[in-house]
């Protein structure tokens, strides 16, 4: 009698990716509009922090705590709206009820956030935003439009990067 082979944890994520890769083929193509607003929606974010910056050079405070809260607020929301995106895909998919679970953390997440003081509030919403990237990209299961995960990779990195330049500007507010 043989035993049974046993499939590594390498194979097992190989195969996942395999089986995601071929849900997606099923989808349809995503619109340029998507990409085009995806990338528009940046634009809150790079603004909030070039008037972040400039009012702390200049010494103005007046400027740095409503562009502070401006990314801190967009921050959240955009957090939020990556929860109700999943949300959507779950419930398209006729996924399990775990999915919603995970839906709904970012939302959780992103609103104390709010109330922690700035230095901390940018960490924690910057690790909300490199967790949603993994559930939707390495961990996810779902079906998505092809381009999808490139897309919220791509966003998401930019994002990350924003809380990464927005880190020295909290440190100093």
């Amino acid at each position: 009698m043989r035993p049974e082979p046993q499939s590594s944890d390498a194979d097992e994520a190989a195969l996942r990716r395999e089986f995601r890769t071929l849900q997606d083929l099923h989808q349809p193509p995503l619109p340029t509009l998507a990409w085009r607003l995806g990338w528009a929606g940046l634009s809150p974010f790079v603004l909030a922090l070039a008037f972040w910056t400039w009012g702390l050079a200049s010494a103005r405070p007046d400027v740095v705590g409503p562009a502070q809260d401006a990314f801190l607020f967009y921050s959240a929301v955009i957090l939020s709206f990556l929860g109700g995106l999943r949300w959507g895909r779950v419930m398209s998919a006729g996924a399990l009820p775990s999915g919603y679970v995970l839906a709904v953390l970012p939302s959780l997440w992103a609103f104390p956030a709010l109330f922690l003081p700035p230095l901390q509030a940018v960490v924690a919403l910057g690790c909300g935003f490199a967790l949603a990237l993994w559930f939707d990209t390495r961990a996810d299961t779902l079906p998505a439009t092809p381009g999808f995960r490139q897309l919220r990779r791509r966003l998401s990195l930019v994002v990350i990067a924003a809380h990464m330049l927005a880190l020295p500007l909290a440190w100093r507010a």
